[in-house]
């Protein structure tokens, strides 16, 4: 039993807690918490504590040993443990141990939890209320009502739908004449043809591809300390608006992100998809730790967006609550092992040598006045090198001056540390030219940045994926996660618990510029079979729709995520996402025309008694609109949004305080009254280390991990902001020309139109006369009251 259980832990390849439990000696002995055992009283003894789960942390880590093995090992200890040699004289050797540590058997009883279940085609009850049923998603939601004695709520007003709608699937508040098309439309299915037209819409990728972008972390530059920009990093941003907007399958969405180069290579948009594994940070020190760490990126951001499982909590050990044992993280590695960082041209072959010719041309121009720039400097570079080394000791000039063939190890030792360090820079060279040297100098300078203007535009290219060829690179087993540990050679894998059968990992074809290991992983985690890939992806457009998801975890499907809600519609979602051939228009098209969709937000008392945190969804949730919505909001009602969509990300002012003196990180940023930084808010350039303190504080991401459900935080200073703030004092001057543009300078017309503007609705008689006097009484009144709408709940929240 202990050789079973204990030893791959506590024995010859590992002794976590300084515990060894081979002999008794070494029980006694103990470990960081003392011994394990006392002999002749199991009762006092830790051993039986920490298997009898009195006591943490649990042994066995993830399960409980049978009864009768925690009774055999009651009575061996009250019989003073007597044990002639060491357990598991069988597996002394260190290797063999560590190779049986590798293996994690996962049980029939672990395959039973709910996420590793084939995905069920259910069948939708028969509604208590069938009148109130518009599709299937009311009838699952009207029975768990039922169940819980709660009645769903009435229906918002029109008004409140058609701004819902906008501001769903566009991002943005509906026009005033948008509101009166619909008001005035009264076909029976006016709603189901507003939801049609939006998600017709670029407007609608631009919204939802923002909710990918989180996911997936993106950003325009690599993080860490220097931060530096990435110039094609737009690219990937550009083609997850277009995919959305498209309507690209599910299916096909995800695998080109994972193998676009593998799965269609002469695609431009498949290698700009590959982008998602470029999203990852950017380490300033290549070595192998970094590289694991990069490589835990990409596994983990895997797991966590398309599986929603933890999958990064195997790499040091296997997972202490689900069933993933640690070998599936490093056989997943094994699949991005051999990836490498490329800039892949999307010109065609003529422009690229026509290109290259041209900088060659330049380059050869340049050439001779380096050479000139360079012979200039050189003696007075000598002269430092000279004095540096009159200074040192005179053993390390003996060494300088010996001939490099004939030196002693100690002199090659001393004369290499010389070589490699320099106690003076560059700058120190050309103080000490002279007034002569440097004139010419910097007229040969002049002369090269003139001829660098005739270098021919960069061709663009994508930030994508690659690989070093067709023989993968071989990846291992590392015990602890570390990489001075290595174990077995690794083959491709999957999430083992979650697979209907073999994977499949063929060779690749001799042809293959890559091992073609990801485009199999692609096929095999987009797979029908597959139970986690369709109910995570429905159960985060039920969450961007309703609030939370059907799974309030929305990246963790796992033992200490929450269990789902409705378990029978998520199943009965999936299923129809299949069916569809993974529309995701389809999925909004379902949710949205469902009567779920259209109750309206307010409370109600009794239902509020009964479930008040509306986890049955007797009403629709009443959610803060996002940083970026807010904005574009902003520039929308004001009339200055420029609606021109993709291209590089735009810069918009941010106070240089905030990132001056940094390690060389700058911001372009143009001042608050620039008109081409007036665009939505997916194209603000995303730098990780200087975010636009306007969605900074609305809670953006930090673009370091994946994001599947943001912080919804209602702090001070997001009023501040839109008090406070440069860009929204602008803004709310040009909703006030745009008042008195369109309804002229009487008081009462200004406030009818800025309602139905910023609102989608009429003042009511109250408000109607509260903001009339108030514009009669105050000479900027009118740009204080644009302000004022822009910063109240009503601007800022879903109705």
């Amino acid at each position: 039993m202990i050789a079973k259980n204990c030893l791959a832990c506590h024995g010859a390849a590992m002794r976590m807690s300084d515990l060894d439990l081979r002999t008794r000696e070494a029980m006694l002995k103990g470990g960081k918490r003392g011994p394990a055992i006392s002999p002749g009283a199991p009762d006092q003894s830790r051993l039986i504590s920490l298997i009898q789960h009195a006591e943490q942390p649990a042994m066995p880590p993830g399960k409980q040993l049978p009864e009768y093995e925690v009774t055999i090992l009651t009575r061996w200890i009250g019989t003073g443990a007597p044990l002639d040699k060491p357990i598991g004289d069988d597996a002394t050797d260190a290797k063999k141990a560590m190779a049986a540590m590798e293996e994690r058997p996962i049980t029939a009883e672990e395959k039973k939890f709910w996420a590793f279940q084939p995905v069920k085609r259910t069948v939708p009850p028969t509604a208590s209320k069938p009148s109130w049923v518009k599709n299937p998603i009311d009838a699952f939601l009207l029975q768990s009502m039922d169940a819980k004695r709660l009645k769903p709520s009435p229906e918002a007003s029109k008004r409140a739908l058609v701004r819902r709608a906008y501001l769903d699937l566009w991002g943005l508040p509906p026009s005033p004449a948008a509101v009166e098309e619909f008001l005035n439309d009264k076909r029976p299915d006016a709603f189901n043809k507003l939801v049609d037209k939006l998600l017709d819409s670029p407007h609608y990728g631009e919204r939802w591809g923002r909710h990918w972008l989180d996911l997936v972390h993106y950003a325009d530059s690599g993080g860490f300390e220097y931060d530096r920009d990435r110039p094609e990093a737009f690219r990937y941003r550009d083609w997850v608006i277009r995919a959305m907007t498209a309507d690209m399958p599910y299916d096909k969405f995800v695998q080109w992100q994972l193998a676009g180069d593998e799965i269609a290579p002469q695609e431009k948009d498949a290698l700009i998809a590959t982008g998602f594994l470029r999203q990852g940070l950017e380490h300033n020190v290549k070595s192998e730790f970094t590289r694991m760490e990069e490589l835990d990126d990409l596994v983990s951001t895997t797991g966590n967006a398309f599986l929603a499982v933890t999958i990064g909590c195997a790499r040091c050990h296997n997972h202490k609550f689900d069933p993933i044992p640690q070998k599936d993280y490093y056989q997943i590695q094994s699949i991005f092992f051999s990836t490498k960082p490329m800039e892949a041209p999307l010109a065609d072959a003529a422009d690229i040598a026509k290109n290259k010719a041209e900088n060659k041309a330049v380059d050869d121009r340049i050439a001779p006045l380096k050479k000139e720039i360079e012979a200039l400097k050189k003696p007075f570079r000598d002269q430092k090198i000279a004095e540096e080394r009159a200074k040192l000791p005179d053993y390390v000039q003996e060494a300088l001056r010996t001939p490099p063939e004939k030196r002693t190890e100690g002199q090659r030792l001393n004369a290499r540390q010389v070589e490699r360090t320099r106690n003076f820079t560059e700058e120190d060279v050309i103080k000490s030219m002279t007034a002569e040297s440097r004139e010419q100098m910097k007229a040969l300078e002049a002369k090269v940045r003139e001829m660098e203007k005739q270098r021919p535009p960069k061709l663009p290219a994508a930030m994508a994926i690659g690989e070093q060829g067709r023989e993968p690179m071989p990846s291992y087993f590392l015990h602890r996660g570390s990489a001075d540990s290595k174990g077995s050679l690794m083959k491709p894998g999957v999430l083992s618990v979650a697979a209907w059968k073999e994977p499949d990992f063929p060779a690749a074809p001799e042809e293959a510029k890559s091992s073609m290991r990801r485009k199999g992983f692609s096929q095999w985690l987009t797979a029908p079979e597959n139970p986690l890939f369709a109910r995570v992806m429905v159960n985060r457009i039920w969450q961007h729709h309703f609030g939370e998801g059907i799974v309030a975890t929305p990246s963790n499907f796992g033992k200490t995520g929450d269990a789902p809600t409705h378990p029978e519609l998520l199943d009965w979602l999936a299923g129809e996402f299949i069916k569809e051939g993974w529309s995701m228009k389809a999925m909004h098209r379902l949710m949205m025309k469902s009567n779920a969709y259209r109750m309206a937000s307010d409370d109600t008392a009794s239902n509020k008694t009964i479930d008040p945190d509306n986890k049955y969804l007797w009403r629709m949730p009443r959610q803060r609109l996002e940083g970026e919505a807010i904005r574009d909001a902003i520039l929308s009602v004001a009339g200055t949004l420029d609606a021109k969509s993709g291209g590089p990300g735009v810069h918009p002012y941010i106070d240089p305080v905030l990132w001056q003196g940094s390690s060389g990180r700058t911001w372009p940023g143009k001042p608050d009254s620039d008109t081409s930084t007036w665009r939505r808010s997916v194209y603000v350039f995303s730098k990780r280390s200087i975010p636009l303190p306007m969605l900074d504080v609305f809670d953006k991401p930090d673009g370091v991990q994946s994001c599947a459900r943001r912080n919804r935080s209602t702090i001070a200073p997001q009023a501040l902001i839109l008090m406070n703030n440069s860009f929204v004092r602008i803004q709310a001057g040009k909703f006030a020309e745009r008042l008195t543009r369109e309804a002229g300078s009487a008081p009462d017309a200004q406030v009818t139109k800025a309602f139905d503007l910023a609102y989608s609705r009429t003042p009511t008689a109250t408000e109607r006369s509260a903001a009339v006097r108030f514009l009669k009484d105050h000479p900027e009144a009118l740009i204080d009251f644009c302000q004022a709408l822009f910063n109240s709940n009503e601007f800022v929240y879903m109705p």
